[in-house]
């Protein structure tokens, strides 16, 4: 039977095509325009269109059970969060039709709700940022005395629904703050914007690390590690550029946190390597798949195929994954990474050589078996590209 992969235009969409098709799995592409980079994949034999989630949920939600109530798809997969988590909270009734491959609501707002993942981590002895949870812009003003800058910023959910439409607020520069004026301005726009307070956390000084893994009830099934090189914006942003490597220090912290949540599915844990004291800190939790997928498969794990697998009810084989292994988003990723860094870097030399490697590297859609989703690479670029000259996004690719 055939499985319908959501957001064709991203790169994790693309992934999971990928991985299915080379598995034996039909796989068709849903996207909200026609010609989704995921769609030229020579493993995606048809394409749906459904309306944007952004534009209202409801509309999104309509849409995917008409989508399913005129095909036969065995299961369901996406991977941005605007469409992840309607799937989710919508997941009893639409498996009527189909099987919804991620937790229930009550599950996954464990892990949408920020407040809710640091709580649950620290009531288990994860190490974390000190966090600071508030209810009103008033009780800032008892703080004064007891923070030491610099601080970030960051919103509860990187997804909050105001009425039918998400309002989505990434963690930028701009959520960095050194004083306290500058804690009380990005704190109000972020209440004023969503109607609930951020939470107000130390910074923490290391590289970041994902933890990736499959879980059934808690149990691991499948565990990867990977550590970003480069990210874009470079200032804190989606990587660019990965290699999968084994840090033991960062595989009980996310095997104990996954468990006490009990968690079925794919997730990925956050965490930052801290300079000062050597631990791993909790950064966030992701209940989906996540952009950097195509680096795990290249290392030999086949999330994507072993989801489809366990919620089949087959055995999903243990699998060793290979260190050193790096993957690369070049189109359009690591090219503003490049840009970016040689406005601002001191050693313009340094930065050309680490952009010009190219040696021995995965790519997150280049790829010499599946060629054509390089076009809708270039489409996708050409369209952010007049949206931003419209003002519509930013260089990021994040709707303004």
């Amino acid at each position: 039977m055939t499985v319908l992969v959501l957001d064709g235009s991203k790169r994790a969409s693309l992934a999971m095509v990928r991985s299915l098709g080379r598995n034996g799995v039909p796989v068709h592409v849903g996207e909200c325009h026609h010609g989704s980079l995921s769609a030229f994949s020579k493993y995606a034999t048809e394409s749906v269109q459904y309306a944007n989630p952004q534009d209202s949920r409801e509309a999104f939600v309509d849409d995917i059970k008409q989508i399913l109530s005129q095909h036969d798809y065995e299961m369901v997969l996406a991977s941005r969060e605007v469409t992840t988590l309607p799937l989710s909270y919508y997941k009893s009734e639409l498996e009527t039709e189909t099987i919804i491959p991620y937790p229930g609501w009550e599950m996954m707002k464990l892990t949408v709700d920020k407040s809710e993942t640091f709580k649950i981590a620290e009531e288990i002895g994860l190490p974390t940022p000190a966090t600071y949870y508030l209810d009103s812009p008033d009780e800032l003003n008892r703080l004064t005395d007891d923070l030491e800058y610099p601080l970030v910023v960051k919103p509860r959910s990187k997804t909050t629904w105001v009425g039918d439409k998400p309002k989505m607020m990434k963690v930028t520069s701009s959520n960095y703050v050194d004083n306290f004026e500058e804690l009380q301005q990005i704190t109000l726009e972020i209440y004023d914007a969503v109607g609930v307070m951020p939470l107000i956390q130390e910074y923490i000084p290391g590289d970041g690390y994902g933890v990736e893994a499959l879980c059934d009830e808690g149990q691991i099934q499948s565990l990867f590690m990977h550590r970003r090189l480069r990210e874009y914006p470079i200032t804190g942003g989606a990587s660019t550029y990965r290699e999968s490597v084994c840090k033991p220090e960062l595989e009980q912290p996310a095997v104990d946190l996954l468990a006490s949540l009990e968690w079925n599915g794919v997730a990925m844990v956050e965490f930052r390597l801290d300079n000062r004291d050597g631990l791993p800190k909790l950064m966030e939790i992701n209940g989906r798949f996540w952009g950097s997928l195509p680096l795990a498969i290249a290392a030999g794990i086949e999330f994507p195929y072993q989801l489809y697998q366990q919620y089949r009810g087959e055995t999903v084989p243990s699998v060793n994954y290979e260190e050193g292994v790096t993957s690369r988003w070049l189109l359009p990723g690591d090219l503003l990474w490049f840009v970016s860094s040689l406005k601002n870097s001191s050693s313009k030399l340094n930065t050309v050589q680490q952009f010009g490697a190219f040696h021995n590297q995965n790519y997150d859609i280049l790829s010499i078996s599946d060629p054509l989703p390089v076009i809708g690479a270039i489409q996708n670029m050409l369209h952010q590209g007049i949206d931003v000259l419209k003002g519509n996004r930013n260089l990021s690719g994040e709707v303004i």
